[in-house]
């Protein structure tokens, strides 16, 4: 639903006529595609290679792992999706199986906030459009740090 959503906000988006709300909504669907499709990415990468899930759960980040002083306090306080591995399932396939069912959350979270880039070049003033771009590249970047150290990645 929330990929729904993103994608409804970047098309709503284009019926505002002042740039400053134009570019709020943007960043709201900008956000949604940063967290909805990270667990939907596991579960359908995870199923094509034989990993079976039992359900979804509201959780806590494993930022906090990080001891980020502000970065790890915020991500505490933050209720997240979380989705349920059946551990049998996740032994009995490779570790290339293991490694791209893992990497497959982060990687949508990474990639896919950049539709929204895309989308705004046609739109917004060009400044809005690459502040949108300047946020990517941090969550990128961020992710990049982060994940290897406490996130999906360091589950390989």
């Amino acid at each position: 639903m929330g990929i729904v959503l993103a994608f409804y906000l970047m098309v709503a988006a284009t019926d505002l006529s002042d740039p400053l709300e134009m570019f709020a909504v943007y960043f709201l669907s900008w956000i949604c595609l940063v967290f909805f499709p990270h667990c939907l990415a596991h579960y359908i990468v995870g199923r094509l290679v034989g990993v079976r899930f039992s359900h979804y759960a509201i959780g806590k980040s494993s930022i906090t792992k990080l001891g980020l002083p502000l970065v790890s306090s915020f991500a505490s306080a933050l209720p997240l999706l979380t989705l349920k591995i059946e551990r049998r399932s996740l032994r009995s396939v490779s570790h290339g199986a293991r490694a791209v069912m893992f990497a497959s959350g982060a990687t949508a979270s990474m990639i896919l906030p950049f539709l929204v880039v895309v989308v705004s070049f046609e739109h917004l003033p060009l400044a809005l459009s690459l502040a949108l771009v300047l946020i990517s590249v941090a969550n990128l970047g961020f992710d990049l740090y982060y994940s290897p150290r406490a996130g999906d990645i360091s589950r390989i």
